[in-house]
C-alpha cells in the first residue's frame, strides 16, 4: 500500500507503525468504544501463486491463535476482517518497543536479575497459551515487546500450531532459524517445548549479548545447532556467576525429553536460582566499571522522541552479534534494599508484583504457603502479603502463622472478593495491617507497601508484654455500651484489677477519654457506625496506644476492610458474642496497650491509616480532633 487510507473498516486510520515485506502495520482508532489500536494489514493483491494461500492461511492462524489468548503478557487480538484486497487483524496497540531494540542498544549483562523478570514474564504468557492448546513457534527478540510501563508483550502468533489445527504438518520447516530447536530443523512437528528452547535462547543472548549458535547462512547455524554445545554463559560474561548456567543449558537441551517440560517448571527454575548471587564478587584489582543499562524496563521511546507501537520486525535470518570487549566486573555491593514476600498459587499474579516491585525491594514469592513460612524462618521481610484462598493453607492461617513467627513483619491480606469470614479472620488471627482487593490498582499498592515497608523500619523489636497476676491497675477499660450488652460482663472479668467505664453515646465517650487513661476501648457499632468509625481512625492515627475492638451485628463486608485500612482496629467482635472469646480479646488487647506503655518507642512508629472514605463522617473527624488535644500531653 503506497497510501495512507483513511479507514479501514471501521477504523479510523492515524499513522505508520512498521511495515515489511508482506504486511503493515498501521496505528488505528475505533471511535465506537473510544479507543487506540494496531491494524496489522496484507494486502493480497501484492501476493502471488502459493505464497498467497500460504500467507494467507498463517494470517487467519494468527487472529484464530491469539484470539483465543487473554493474558497481560500476550497482545489482545479484537478483531479480523477483510475489505476488497484488505486482509487485516486489529489488535492492541502496544506503545514501546520490541526486544531487539534492546539487544542492539543497551547492554544488560551487568543486570542479570532484569534478564530474569523478561523471562519471567516472556515464560507467563507461553504457560497460559501452551495450556489453551497454542504453540507459538517463533519465539524471537522480534516477537517480543517491551511496553513503555515495562510490560512484556508476546506478539505475532502467524506460525503458531493450534492443537485443534491442521494447517501445518510434519516436514514444515517453520521458525527463525537463530531460535528454532532442533526438532524443528528436523521437520518434525514442534510442541510446547520448542518455545521453551527458544525461550532460553534468548534468556543466553540477554546474558551474554551473543546468540548461542551463529553463522553466515542457515545451514550453517542449523548445523551448530545439531552437533555443538555452546559456551556457558558465565563463560562468555565474567560478570556473571555460574547461578544461571544450568537453567539456561537444560532449556537450550538438543533432546526436548531433557529441557523444561513446561514454562511454570522453568519459571520455577529461574526464581530458584535468583536466590543466589546472579553476580561474581567483585575483582580487587578492578579499576574500570563498564556501562550498565540504568533500567530494564524504563520508559521506553524511539530516538527522536516519538512513541513505537505494536509492529513486529520481518524475520531477520544469519545476523551476527554486535562484537563487545569483555567488561571487567564490577564491585559487588551488598542490597540492603526492604524484603517483602507475596505468597499466592497463582504465577500470573506472582510474576506481575514481581515486576511491579522488583526495582525498589528484594522480592520473593511462593506459590504454596507451607513455603513461603519456610522463607519467613530464614528470612528477615519487612512486609508479607498473601492471597486468601490457596490449597493447603487459608491466607489468615498463613499470615497468624507469620505474626508467630516474625512478630515485627507488616502482613496484608489480597484478595479478590470479600468473604466476610476470611475478613473476620485477617483481624481476629492474623492481625493484618491492610487489605487489598483484586484486582489492585497499581498506584495504590504500591503506596500501600511504600508505608508498610515504612512502619515495619520504624518498629522496634520488643518482646510482647504479658499481663501480669494482679494487682489494679491504673488504666481503664472504655465501652461505648448504649445497650448495656458489653459492660456487665466486662466489669464481671476486670473489674478486680481495672476501671471499667461505659459510655453510652459518642459524646460521653469522648469525656471520658479526656478524663481517664483509657488502654481499652470496646465500641459498639451499632450505636453509629460512621461517627464510631471516625473515632476509631482518629484514635488509632493520633492515640495508637488506646487499642481498639469493634462489635456489631451488621457483619458488612466493606464496613470490616474499612475497620482495617482507616482504624486497623484490633479485634472485630459479631454479635451474639460468645462473652469467653470477647474477654480473651480483651485481655490480648489490654497486653497490647502495656507493650506500647512499656516500650515507649513504639509510639513513635507513624500509623499509615488510609484516609476515611469521602463522606459525612469526615466532618465529624475534624470536631473530634479538636475535642481529643487534652490526651496528647498524656500520652507524650
Amino acid at each position: 500500500m503506497n497510501h495512507l487510507p483513511s479507514h479501514i473498516g471501521k477504523y479510523e486510520i492515524r499513522s505508520v507503525l512498521g511495515s515489511g515485506a508482506m504486511a503493515t502495520v498501521y496505528q488505528a482508532y475505533d471511535p465506537v468504544i473510544e479507543r487506540t489500536l494496531a491494524i496489522k494489514v496484507v494486502d493480497k493483491a501484492r501476493l502471488y501463486g502459493a505464497e498467497r494461500n500460504t500467507i494467507l492461511a498463517r494470517f487467519r492462524i494468527e487472529a484464530r491463535a491469539a484470539g483465543r489468548l487473554q493474558h497481560p503478557n500476550i497482545v489482545s487480538v479484537y478483531d479480523f476482517g477483510e475489505e476488497g484486497e484488505l486482509v487485516y487483524l486489529v489488535m492492541e496497540c502496544v506503545f514501546g518497543k520490541p526486544l531487539t531494540a534492546f539487544l542492539s542498544g543497551e547492554d544488560f549483562r551487568g543486570e542479570p536479575d532484569k534478564v530474569c523478570d523478561i523471562l519471567l514474564q516472556m515464560l507467563s504468557a507461553l504457560g497460559y497459551s501452551h495450556a489453551q492448546g497454542v504453540v507459538h513457534r517463533d519465539i524471537k527478540p522480534a516477537n517480543i515487546m517491551v511496553s513503555r510501563e515495562g510490560v512484556i508483550k508476546v506478539a505475532d502468533f502467524g506460525v503458531a500450531r493450534i492443537e485443534s489445527s491442521l494447517l501445518t504438518q510434519a516436514g514444515d520447516l517453520i521458525g527463525t532459524p537463530s531460535y528454532m530447536s532442533p526438532e524443528q530443523f528436523a521437520g518434525e512437528t514442534a510442541d510446547a517445548r520448542a518455545d521453551i528452547y527458544a525461550a532460553a535462547v534468548i534468556f543466553y543472548e540477554l546474558l551474554t549479548r551473543r546468540r548461542p549458535f551463529e553463522g553466515n547462512n542457515n545451514s550453517v547455524i542449523m548445523h551448530r545447532v545439531f552437533t555443538e554445545t555452546p559456551e556457558a554463559p558465565s563463560q562468555m560474561n565474567p560478570l556473571l556467576s555460574d547461578g544461571l548456567d544450568s537453567v539456561v543449558m537444560r532449556g537450550m537441551a538438543k533432546d526436548p525429553g531433557d529441557r523444561f517440560q513446561n514454562a511454570r517448571e522453568f519459571e520455577q527454575a529461574i526464581r530458584d536460582a535468583m536466590m543466589q548471587p546472579l553476580l561474581r564478587e567483585a575483582d580487587p584489582a578492578t579499576q574500570s566499571r563498564p556501562t550498565i543499562a540504568p533500567n530494564l524496563l524504563r520508559v521506553v521511546r524511539g530516538r527522536n522522541g516519538t512513541e513505537t507501537g505494536g509492529a513486529s520486525p520481518e524475520p531477520s535470518l544469519g545476523t551476527g552479534a554486535l562484537p563487545l570487549p569483555r567488561p571487567v566486573p564490577p564491585p559487588q555491593r551488598l542490597d540492603r534494599r526492604p524484603s517483602i514476600l507475596f505468597v499466592d498459587d497463582e504465577t500470573r499474579i506472582l510474576t506481575a508484583l514481581h515486576a511491579l516491585f522488583r526495582s525498589q525491594y528484594r522480592v520473593h514469592t511462593a506459590d504454596d504457603p507451607r513455603k513461603a513460612l519456610e522463607l519467613v524462618k530464614s528470612t528477615p521481610f519487612q512486609v508479607v502479603v498473601s492471597d486468601q484462598r490457596m490449597p493447603h493453607m487459608l491466607g489468615v492461617e498463613l499470615l497468624r502463622q507469620v505474626r508467630e513467627i516474625a512478630p515485627k513483619s507488616v502482613r496484608i491480606l489480597l484478595t479478590g472478593y470479600s468473604d466476610l469470614a476470611s475478613i473476620v479472620g485477617s483481624i481476629n488471627q492474623g492481625e493484618v495491617w491492610r487489605f487489598i482487593n483484586k484486582p489492585w490498582d497499581s498506584q495504590d499498592i504500591q503506596r500501600t507497601i511504600a508505608e508498610a515497608v515504612a512502619v515495619a523500619e520504624e518498629t522496634p523489636e520488643v518482646p510482647a508484654w504479658q499481663m501480669p497476676a494482679p494487682p489494679r491497675f491504673e488504666e481503664s477499660i472504655l465501652t461505648l455500651d448504649p445497650g448495656d450488652e458489653l459492660t456487665p460482663l466486662l466489669v464481671r472479668t476486670f473489674a478486680e484489677r481495672h476501671w471499667v467505664a461505659q459510655a453510652r453515646d459518642l459524646e460521653e465517650a469522648v469525656t471520658l477519654l479526656q478524663e481517664r487513661e483509657v488502654a481499652v476501648l470496646v465500641a459498639d457499632l451499632d450505636a453509629g457506625h460512621q461517627e464510631i468509625k471516625s473515632l476509631l481512625h482518629l484514635l488509632k492515627r493520633e492515640y495508637p496506644q488506646i487499642v481498639t475492638l469493634a462489635v456489631t451485628q451488621a457483619v458488612d463486608a466493606e464496613l470490616l476492610i474499612d475497620l482495617i485500612n482507616e482504624a486497623q482496629v484490633h479485634r472485630f467482635v459479631s454479635k451474639p458474642f460468645d462473652p469467653a472469646q470477647l474477654a480473651s480479646y480483651v485481655e490480648a488487647a489490654m497486653n497490647r496497650y502495656h507493650t506500647y506503655k512499656a516500650t515507649p518507642a513504639l509510639a513513635k512508629v507513624p500509623q499509615q491509616v488510609a484516609p476515611p472514605r469521602p463522606g459525612p463522617a469526615a466532618a465529624v473527624t475534624s470536631g473530634l480532633l479538636d475535642r481529643l488535644r487534652a490526651l496528647r500531653a498524656r500520652f507524650r
